[in-house]
Protein backbone atom coordinates (compact mmCIF):
# COMPACT_ATOMS: atom_id res chain seq x y z
CA UNK A 1 0.00 0.00 0.00
CA UNK A 2 2.34 2.20 1.09
CA UNK A 3 4.60 1.58 -2.12
CA UNK A 4 1.53 2.49 -4.63
CA UNK A 5 1.47 6.21 -2.33
CA UNK A 6 5.15 6.86 -3.13
CA UNK A 7 5.14 5.59 -6.90
CA UNK A 8 2.01 7.73 -7.50
CA UNK A 9 3.55 10.77 -5.67
CA UNK A 10 6.87 10.19 -7.21
CA UNK A 11 5.27 10.33 -10.82
CA UNK A 12 3.42 13.15 -10.23
CA UNK A 13 6.24 15.33 -8.98
CA UNK A 14 8.22 13.87 -12.46
CA UNK A 15 5.08 15.46 -14.57
CA UNK A 16 5.47 18.86 -12.77
CA UNK A 17 8.97 19.42 -13.07
CA UNK A 18 8.61 18.35 -16.65
CA UNK A 19 5.84 20.67 -17.09
CA UNK A 20 7.95 24.10 -15.09
CA UNK A 21 11.00 22.86 -17.76
CA UNK A 22 9.24 23.48 -20.58
CA UNK A 23 7.66 26.42 -19.53
CA UNK A 24 10.39 27.70 -19.00
CA UNK A 25 12.64 27.12 -22.13
CA UNK A 26 9.25 27.80 -24.05
CA UNK A 27 9.54 31.06 -22.45
CA UNK A 28 13.26 31.88 -22.70
CA UNK A 29 12.53 31.18 -26.37
CA UNK A 30 9.60 33.83 -26.63
CA UNK A 31 11.73 36.37 -24.76
CA UNK A 32 14.68 35.73 -27.12
CA UNK A 33 12.17 35.92 -30.04
CA UNK A 34 10.94 39.16 -28.94
CA UNK A 35 14.18 40.78 -28.57
CA UNK A 36 15.30 39.90 -31.66
CA UNK A 37 12.31 41.67 -33.40
CA UNK A 38 12.58 44.67 -31.91
CA UNK A 39 16.00 44.53 -32.17
CA UNK A 40 15.71 44.56 -36.03
CA UNK A 41 13.11 47.17 -36.15
CA UNK A 42 13.86 49.79 -33.75
CA UNK A 43 15.03 53.12 -35.03
CA UNK A 44 18.68 53.94 -35.58
CA UNK A 45 19.82 56.73 -33.93
CA UNK A 46 22.86 58.56 -35.58
CA UNK A 47 25.93 59.43 -34.05
CA UNK A 48 26.28 62.95 -33.70
CA UNK A 49 28.98 65.26 -35.64
CA UNK A 50 31.47 67.97 -34.07
CA UNK A 51 31.37 71.17 -35.37
CA UNK A 52 33.86 73.27 -34.97
CA UNK A 53 33.23 77.35 -35.70
CA UNK A 54 36.85 79.63 -36.83
CA UNK A 55 36.92 83.10 -36.01
CA UNK A 56 37.06 85.25 -38.59
CA UNK A 57 41.07 86.10 -38.59
CA UNK A 58 41.69 90.07 -37.91
CA UNK A 59 41.78 92.79 -40.93
CA UNK A 60 45.45 93.91 -41.89
CA UNK A 61 46.90 96.66 -40.14
CA UNK A 62 46.39 99.94 -42.24
CA UNK A 63 49.81 101.05 -44.45
CA UNK A 64 52.12 103.56 -42.25
CA UNK A 65 52.12 107.42 -42.62
CA UNK A 66 54.75 108.96 -45.47
CA UNK A 67 57.74 110.07 -43.84
CA UNK A 68 57.59 113.90 -43.21
CA UNK A 69 58.67 116.39 -46.09
CA UNK A 70 57.54 113.17 -48.83
CA UNK A 71 55.09 114.76 -51.71
CA UNK A 72 53.14 111.75 -53.27
CA UNK A 73 54.29 111.34 -56.99
CA UNK A 74 51.67 112.66 -60.00
CA UNK A 75 51.04 110.85 -62.58
CA UNK A 76 52.31 112.78 -65.71
CA UNK A 77 49.37 113.73 -68.63
CA UNK A 78 50.98 112.55 -71.79
CA UNK A 79 51.23 115.82 -74.33
CA UNK A 80 49.12 115.59 -77.21
CA UNK A 81 51.09 114.82 -80.75
CA UNK A 82 50.88 118.21 -82.48
CA UNK A 83 49.84 117.42 -86.39
CA UNK A 84 51.68 119.17 -88.53
CA UNK A 85 50.10 121.72 -91.22
CA UNK A 86 49.12 120.30 -94.54
CA UNK A 87 49.34 123.04 -97.62
CA UNK A 88 47.14 121.92 -100.32
CA UNK A 89 48.99 121.94 -103.99
CA UNK A 90 46.94 123.12 -106.60
CA UNK A 91 46.55 120.35 -109.55
CA UNK A 92 45.76 121.70 -113.06
CA UNK A 93 42.32 119.61 -113.82
CA UNK A 94 42.56 116.93 -116.55
CA UNK A 95 40.02 118.45 -118.87
CA UNK A 96 38.84 122.24 -119.67
CA UNK A 97 35.64 123.24 -120.02
CA UNK A 98 35.07 124.29 -123.58
CA UNK A 99 33.68 127.92 -124.17
CA UNK A 100 32.05 129.00 -127.43
CA UNK A 101 32.91 132.26 -126.71
CA UNK A 102 35.92 133.91 -127.93
CA UNK A 103 39.10 132.94 -126.08
CA UNK A 104 41.35 135.57 -124.65
CA UNK A 105 44.51 137.26 -126.19
CA UNK A 106 47.53 136.00 -125.89
CA UNK A 107 50.90 137.92 -126.37
CA UNK A 108 53.20 135.55 -127.53
CA UNK A 109 56.50 135.85 -125.27
CA UNK A 110 58.60 139.33 -124.46
CA UNK A 111 62.24 139.23 -123.71
CA UNK A 112 63.58 138.64 -120.10
CA UNK A 113 65.41 141.47 -118.69
CA UNK A 114 68.75 139.74 -117.96
CA UNK A 115 69.94 136.15 -117.25
CA UNK A 116 69.63 135.04 -113.30
CA UNK A 117 73.20 134.66 -112.03
CA UNK A 118 74.53 135.93 -115.12
CA UNK A 119 77.83 138.02 -115.16
CA UNK A 120 78.63 141.41 -116.89
CA UNK A 121 79.86 140.15 -120.62
CA UNK A 122 78.42 136.44 -120.52
CA UNK A 123 76.50 134.53 -122.89
CA UNK A 124 73.44 132.45 -122.40
CA UNK A 125 74.39 128.86 -122.13
CA UNK A 126 77.70 129.84 -121.25
CA UNK A 127 80.02 128.16 -118.23
CA UNK A 128 80.91 129.92 -114.98
CA UNK A 129 84.10 130.97 -115.25
CA UNK A 130 83.82 130.81 -119.31
CA UNK A 131 85.27 128.62 -121.94
CA UNK A 132 88.23 129.51 -124.44
CA UNK A 133 86.41 129.13 -127.89
CA UNK A 134 82.76 128.40 -126.59
CA UNK A 135 79.90 129.72 -128.33
CA UNK A 136 76.31 129.44 -127.82
CA UNK A 137 74.48 126.25 -126.90
CA UNK A 138 77.74 124.64 -126.91
CA UNK A 139 79.80 122.59 -129.61
CA UNK A 140 79.56 119.07 -130.83
CA UNK A 141 82.32 117.87 -128.47
CA UNK A 142 80.77 119.76 -125.28
CA UNK A 143 76.96 119.85 -125.83
CA UNK A 144 74.80 122.25 -123.51
CA UNK A 145 73.35 120.08 -120.45
CA UNK A 146 69.77 120.79 -119.61
CA UNK A 147 68.06 123.74 -120.90
CA UNK A 148 69.16 127.34 -120.57
CA UNK A 149 67.94 130.77 -120.31
CA UNK A 150 66.05 132.26 -123.55
CA UNK A 151 68.13 135.15 -125.28
CA UNK A 152 66.22 136.71 -127.94
CA UNK A 153 68.88 138.55 -129.30
CA UNK A 154 71.36 135.36 -129.83
CA UNK A 155 67.92 132.79 -129.91
CA UNK A 156 64.82 132.49 -132.63
CA UNK A 157 62.03 132.04 -130.25
CA UNK A 158 59.26 129.23 -130.23
CA UNK A 159 56.41 129.54 -132.18
CA UNK A 160 53.00 128.23 -131.73
CA UNK A 161 52.32 125.03 -134.32
CA UNK A 162 49.05 123.78 -132.49
CA UNK A 163 47.26 123.08 -129.36
CA UNK A 164 44.29 124.03 -127.03
CA UNK A 165 43.46 127.71 -126.63
CA UNK A 166 43.41 129.23 -123.56
CA UNK A 167 39.39 129.12 -122.70
CA UNK A 168 37.91 131.23 -119.52
CA UNK A 169 36.88 129.68 -116.01
CA UNK A 170 33.38 130.08 -115.21
CA UNK A 171 34.77 131.50 -111.51
CA UNK A 172 36.99 134.42 -113.89
CA UNK A 173 33.75 134.89 -116.07
CA UNK A 174 31.76 135.45 -112.75
CA UNK A 175 34.27 137.65 -111.23
CA UNK A 176 35.33 139.22 -114.33
CA UNK A 177 38.55 138.63 -114.02
CA UNK A 178 41.26 140.58 -116.14
CA UNK A 179 44.87 140.79 -116.21
CA UNK A 180 48.40 140.10 -117.47
CA UNK A 181 49.91 136.60 -116.68
CA UNK A 182 53.61 135.52 -116.74
CA UNK A 183 54.32 131.65 -116.75
CA UNK A 184 58.11 130.31 -117.57
CA UNK A 185 58.41 126.74 -118.75
CA UNK A 186 61.06 124.82 -120.90
CA UNK A 187 60.52 124.66 -124.14
CA UNK A 188 61.71 120.93 -125.34
CA UNK A 189 64.52 120.04 -128.14
CA UNK A 190 61.12 118.63 -129.81
CA UNK A 191 58.98 122.18 -129.22
CA UNK A 192 57.23 120.08 -125.68
CA UNK A 193 56.37 122.05 -122.66
CA UNK A 194 56.45 120.91 -119.26
CA UNK A 195 58.13 122.17 -115.73
CA UNK A 196 55.82 125.14 -116.07
CA UNK A 197 56.14 127.71 -113.09
CA UNK A 198 53.55 130.95 -112.45
CA UNK A 199 55.95 134.04 -112.33
CA UNK A 200 52.85 136.52 -112.10
CA UNK A 201 49.27 134.67 -111.15
CA UNK A 202 45.84 135.50 -112.12
CA UNK A 203 42.80 134.90 -110.20
CA UNK A 204 41.13 131.69 -111.20
CA UNK A 205 43.08 131.39 -114.76
CA UNK A 206 46.58 129.51 -113.27
CA UNK A 207 45.16 125.99 -113.61
CA UNK A 208 43.24 126.72 -117.30
CA UNK A 209 46.61 128.81 -118.73
CA UNK A 210 49.25 126.22 -117.81
CA UNK A 211 46.98 123.21 -118.87
CA UNK A 212 46.75 124.49 -122.15
CA UNK A 213 50.47 125.13 -122.16
CA UNK A 214 51.16 121.64 -121.55
CA UNK A 215 48.61 120.59 -124.65
CA UNK A 216 50.63 122.77 -126.99
CA UNK A 217 53.52 121.89 -129.16
CA UNK A 218 55.65 124.59 -130.48
CA UNK A 219 59.02 125.07 -132.90
CA UNK A 220 61.98 124.67 -130.25
CA UNK A 221 64.33 127.80 -129.98
CA UNK A 222 67.46 127.83 -132.30
CA UNK A 223 71.05 128.98 -131.81
CA UNK A 224 73.16 129.05 -135.26
CA UNK A 225 69.99 127.03 -137.20
CA UNK A 226 70.65 124.15 -134.29
CA UNK A 227 67.84 123.19 -131.57
CA UNK A 228 68.25 123.72 -128.05
CA UNK A 229 66.27 123.53 -124.89
CA UNK A 230 65.30 126.72 -123.50
CA UNK A 231 63.59 128.43 -120.03
CA UNK A 232 61.16 130.27 -122.21
CA UNK A 233 59.09 133.23 -120.36
CA UNK A 234 55.15 133.58 -121.84
CA UNK A 235 53.42 136.58 -120.78
CA UNK A 236 49.27 136.20 -121.60
CA UNK A 237 47.27 139.06 -121.42
CA UNK A 238 43.54 137.66 -120.66
CA UNK A 239 41.10 139.61 -121.45
CA UNK A 240 37.07 139.04 -121.55
CA UNK A 241 35.56 137.68 -124.40
CA UNK A 242 33.34 140.24 -125.86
Amino acid sequence: MFDNITATKSKSRRGASMAVSIFLHGSAIALALVLTYVKAHAPKQEAPVAVTFHAAPPPPPPPPPPPAGHKPKTPRTPKTPITPKVQHQIIAPKEIPKDEEKPPEVDEPEEDEGVEGGVEGGVVGGVVGGVVGGVIGGTGTRPVAGPVEFNEGQMTKPNLIGGPDIQYTDQALEHEIEGTLIVKCVVGLDGSIRNCRILKSVAFMDSAVVSALLHRRYTPATVQGKPIEVDYTFTIKLKLPQ
